[in-house]
């Protein structure tokens, strides 16, 4: 064995002692204790207004994955990414583009379509899907094409067990 092999070795070997012994004499001092609280009942939510017309604590978004956010509306089936050739060959058999002005109801929630944006509402809550965006419709199938740069995304959807129970 050459010597700076021995060295190292030797210096491992005495590493391993050091920290194996002050692990061992400091074995009784870590003990992890969590002394129970008294907390206040569930959290409520606050009722009142945040001047534009939004309840507080209304859950609030933007972007393409908030329908994703409702499962009590529909419940997201795929996602599909890519360029626009291979994507629109994953639309839904007989989908059908939903026109400016179209209103949707799925469950509880609204689903509104006005030049080029798309606008879920439940209850209080107010989701936005920004241009550009088209929402397809084959039967109770929804189909949101969004365009990302060069690339497309296709996620489809379907009314949930919730929102079917509610109709």
């Amino acid at each position: 064995m050459t010597m700076p092999r021995a060295l190292a070795l030797a210096t491992v070997i005495v590493l391993a002692i050091v920290v194996l012994a002050t692990a061992w004499t400091h074995l009784g001092k870590l003990r992890i204790s969590i002394a129970p609280t008294q907390g206040p009942d569930k959290p409520k939510l606050a009722r009142g207004s945040d001047g534009l017309g939004r309840s507080e604590g209304a859950f609030v978004g933007s972007g393409g994955w908030v329908l994703s956010a409702l499962p009590d509306c529909v419940t997201q089936l795929s996602v599909t990414h890519g360029p626009p050739a291979y994507v629109r060959a994953h639309l839904p058999a007989g989908a059908t583009i939903v026109e400016n002005g179209s209103t949707l109801v799925y469950g509880p929630c609204t689903i509104s379509v006005r030049n080029g944006e798309i606008e879920i509402r439940r209850g209080a809550d107010r989701l936005a899907i920004p241009p550009p965006a088209v929402l397809y419709r084959a039967g109770r199938i929804l189909a949101l094409l969004q365009v990302k740069g060069a690339n497309e995304e296709l996620r489809t959807y379907a009314p949930s067990s919730l929102s079917e129970s509610n109709r």
